[in-house]
């Protein structure tokens, strides 16, 4: 893995082991939730600019880098969906592929029935996202190796997600720093005082010519990678 320093959103930095031969980050405890907007559109950077490496398989069972202790797969809820991620079970950190952590902030959703209509007329067979296997579009709308649906980068959906996370981030610099505010607190109130209770990708992007085993989501990775270039 190799470490990488994003900041945090209140103040201070955070560090991100990123695999790129696994396709994958390991955030120590809450590291996920804390990351900045800015930090969010600079980790994607990251994910386009390491694309064409060669990606290894996921082992069948996934290790704690910290403990040792065997990572617990988890499945949770955002917006845009269902997303995925492997727990350490005491707490240390988790392990996030990178299809989920793009489905985790927004950028990425699954076809409707009419997209997977449309894309199944022009492309027979695609590549799982998240674990890389095959999927044959005639017969099946997900990968029958890991379940995963099959989703795209929404050109709507990444416009709003960026238009979202760079309007956080110049909210969050407009603001002023937490210690700051203290010291300004600290200085108007010098004693104590009691608290009181507060009242689409287009399908002309895949091409007839295509060829089997494309992935949908590095497409769209591509063609964002580059507009923020």
């Amino acid at each position: 893995m190799e470490v990488r320093s994003f900041e945090q959103i209140y103040q201070g930095r955070d560090a991100v082991d990123l695999c790129f031969a696994c396709a994958g980050i390991w955030f120590q405890h809450q590291v996920s939730a804390r990351l900045a907007p800015g930090a969010v559109i600079e980790l994607f950077k990251e994910i386009h600019a390491h694309l064409d490496g060669a990606r290894r398989p996921l082992a069948e069972a996934l290790r704690c880098p910290d403990c040792g202790d065997a990572l617990a797969l988890c499945h949770d809820l955002c917006r845009s969906g269902r997303f995925t991620y492997f727990r350490c079970p005491n707490g240390d950190g988790r392990y996030t592929p990178f299809f989920q952590f793009l489905r985790e902030k927004q950028f990425v959703r699954s076809l409707t029935p009419v997209e997977m209509q449309k894309l199944r007329a022009e492309v027979r067979q695609i590549r799982c996202s998240g674990c890389g296997a095959p999927i044959d579009l005639e017969h099946s709308d997900s990968c029958s190796f890991c379940h995963a649906p099959v989703a795209f980068l929404d050109q709507d959906a990444v416009q709003k997600a960026l238009q979202m996370w760079s309007a956080a981030d110049e909210r969050r610099r407009a603001a002023p720093s937490a210690a700051a505010v203290a010291e300004a607190l600290l200085t108007r109130f010098p004693e104590p005082s009691p608290v009181r209770p507060a009242g689409g990708l287009a399908m002309a992007d895949v091409g007839e010519g295509a060829e089997l085993g494309v992935d949908l989501i590095v497409l769209g990775v591509r063609a964002l990678g580059a507009l923020l270039q």
